[in-house]
This record gives structure tokens, C-alpha cells and sequence, in this order.
């Protein structure tokens, strides 16, 4: 079996790329791989390959057991990464399989059918595209591309610094942020001197928000963590302050994510919340297929969940962001859109 994608990257960025993405693909289907020299993959107890070749930006030659009741049955898989004209060739070859189906016509074809192609087919339509794209750059971004983007998250700056104006941090504050990306915010809001912890439920996002903010994580200023909004892993009481940037659209029950950041909050605490409004659909803040997978909810809506999160002095704005789009480096004919398409800042506060 030979499956093989061209790609528009050298071979030693696409190999780097690559590894990093199957790592992590693996994990979320359960397997634990160490793609590196002389690393194992293991399914729960069980070692299913080890690399047995290693040549950083050309090949991976793995031993594959496919069958725990049948140790003695090895196959071999090489992943090759080959120049091409217009970037590398990636290809993915499986020697000697389908003896274990005991039929190499009909149940071989059945599973090829079943398990290779019906899955590649469903992957490329519109339902699944749509929601790799959307998960993969902003629902719960991860690669290469989504890392540094987030690292520094240029228009996304001017909601930082109408968050920041409305915030006035101190150092006697005690910060939380909810779907904190890569860090970024962290990283200006840390500069007021307060302490802070958040959370993101994307692995990338956390340890990119934790090398960028390494200083402050290193002085116990910062802790960052993997979490998802409506299970917050911090006490009651904690925090002084909260805030979420362009979270709350993907948020699947908002009033339980507000419920829970409610708790951990002291009593005084502030909330802060910028959210994509309705007239954003289809613009550079919320493109397709991005939109068809974000909630939407009008400036009522938006106060009517605080409220019934608990939250008091319950208020929606549409702050005009253009000068925090040239205050930030965004070229004229950007931050213009920031003063015709205007996000929702939802500010409240936890009374007891």
C-alpha cells in the first residue's frame, strides 16, 4: 500500500512539519509515538513499532505488529520525503500487509475500502474540511502555521489593548484567561506586574504560550494549563479578574463556561469578554468555513448569558478599535476595518 501528497515545503521543514503533526494525531487516537531515533510507538501497553531508520529530512523506517495475538507478524513502514520542483513529496509506503485477513482479494479490498478510502473521501468533503480548518486554525489551533501566528496574533492586538483600557491591571491583581491561545495577551497583561493562570484546550497553544511567557512562568507569576472552559482546574475564589478573546463564539454552552469562571472568581471580580458580533460573519475576523462553526449572538443575547451566569452591572460595547490598530503597527487600509465592523466587549462583575 503506497499513499503519497506533494506539499510546498522544503523537505527538512516538511519532515520536521510532518513528524510533529503524526505525533500528535497518533496521541489523539491513542498511541503514544517517539518518532525519533530508536523511539517506540505504544497502544496502551503494548509496543506496536519502533523506528528502526532514522534520517531527519529524507526517510523513517518503522517494524510494524499489527496483531498482538500474533507477535511474530511484522511489517515494515517507510515514510519518504523526496524534493520535488515545487517542495517535497511525501510518501507513505506499507510492505507486506493484509496476510492477517486471511484473504487477500476480497476482505483486503473490504478493508482498503472501508478504513483507507471511505475515510479519505469523508475527510475531503465539505462537513469534515470545514472543521478541520476551523479546529485547526482557530477552534483548537495547532501546527506550525497556527503556532506562530498566535505567538504574535497581530489583529488581534487591538482587542488586547481595548481589553488591557477597560482591565487597569495592577500588581495586587490576580488574572485569569480563558482560552488563552498562544499567549500572547498573557504576555501584555503580565507587563501591569499582576499574577496570572490560564487555560486553552489545544496542547500546541499551551506550550506556545508557555515559551513565550517562560520568564514569567519560570518567577511562579504564570501557570498555564490545558482545560476546557466549563471544567476550570483552579479553586473557588481565586481570581480578581477574567477575560477570553475571541473564545466565546466556539463555546458549545456558554452559560456554563460563564458559570464557571464565575466561581472561580472573588467577589468584586471583573469579567471582560470580546466576542465576534453577527455583522462580522464573512469578514476577515470570521471567514468561511470559520462562521458556519461560530455561535453568534446579538448584544441582548450576550448580556442575557452573564446574567444568567450570575454576573451583575451587566453591559455590552462596540468600541471602536481603530486607534489600537495603528497604535499596534496595522497598516492604514487594515485598521480601517476595525472602525467599520466593531467587535462586542461584554463587561461584568461577580457582586457575591
Amino acid at each position: 500500500m503506497l499513499v503519497s501528497i506533494d506539499v510546498s515545503l522544503n523537505h527538512d521543514q516538511a519532515f520536521r512539519d510532518f513528524v510533529e503533526d503524526l505525533t500528535g494525531s497518533l496521541k489523539i487516537l491513542g498511541m503514544d509515538a517517539d518518532l525519533s531515533v530508536g523511539g517506540q510507538i505504544m497502544q496502551d501497553t503494548t509496543r506496536v513499532g519502533r523506528v528502526v531508520s532514522w534520517e531527519p529530512g529524507r526517510r523513517i523506517l518503522l517494524e510494524w505488529h499489527p496483531a498482538d495475538w500474533k507477535r511474530d507478524e511484522t511489517n515494515a513502514i517507510e515514510l519518504k520525503f523526496e524534493p520535488t520542483p515545487q517542495g517535497t513529496r511525501i510518501t507513505v509506503e506499507y510492505s507486506d500487509w493484509g496476510g492477517l485477513l486471511g484473504d487477500r482479494g476480497t476482505e483486503l479490498g473490504g478493508w482498503f475500502a472501508r478504513e483507507v478510502v471511505a475515510p479519505l473521501l469523508s475527510a475531503t468533503g465539505p462537513l469534515q474540511l470545514g472543521d478541520w480548518i476551523t479546529d485547526r486554525r482557530a477552534r483548537q489551533p495547532s501546527g506550525a502555521v497556527a503556532k506562530a501566528g498566535y505567538r504574535d496574533p497581530l489583529y488581534h492586538r487591538p482587542n488586547f489593548r481595548a481589553i488591557l483600557k477597560e482591565l487597569r491591571l495592577t500588581s495586587n491583581d490576580y488574572l485569569l484567561e480563558v482560552g488563552c491561545g498562544g499567549g500572547a495577551f498573557l504576555q501584555e497583561a503580565l507587563r501591569s506586574g499582576c499574577k496570572a493562570s490560564a487555560i486553552d484546550h489545544s496542547p500546541d497553544m499551551v506550550r506556545t504560550a508557555q515559551e513565550l511567557n517562560k520568564e514569567a512562568v519560570t518567577e511562579g507569576r504564570l501557570e498555564v494549563a490545558e482545560g476546557e472552559a466549563d471544567q476550570l482546574p483552579f479553586p473557588s475564589n481565586r481570581f480578581s479578574c477574567a477575560v477570553m478573546t475571541n473564545v466565546f463564539g466556539f463555546l458549545p454552552d456558554p452559560v456554563r463556561a460563564l458559570k464557571e469562571i464565575h466561581r472561580v472568581m472573588s467577589s468584586d471580580g471583573r469579567l471582560i469578554v470580546f466576542a465576534v458580533s453577527p455583522e462580522m460573519r464573512g469578514s476577515m475576523a470570521a471567514p468561511e468555513p470559520i462562521a458556519s462553526r461560530i455561535h453568534f449572538y446579538n448584544d441582548k443575547q450576550l448580556a442575557d448569558i452573564a446574567k444568567t451566569a450570575g454576573f451583575d452591572r451587566v453591559r455590552v460595547e462596540r468600541p471602536d478599535l481603530t486607534p489600537f490598530a495603528r497604535e499596534v503597527g496595522i497598516p492604514e487600509d487594515g485598521s480601517a476595518s476595525f472602525s467599520n465592523l466593531r467587535g462586542q466587549l461584554l463587561q461584568a462583575l461577580k457582586s457575591r
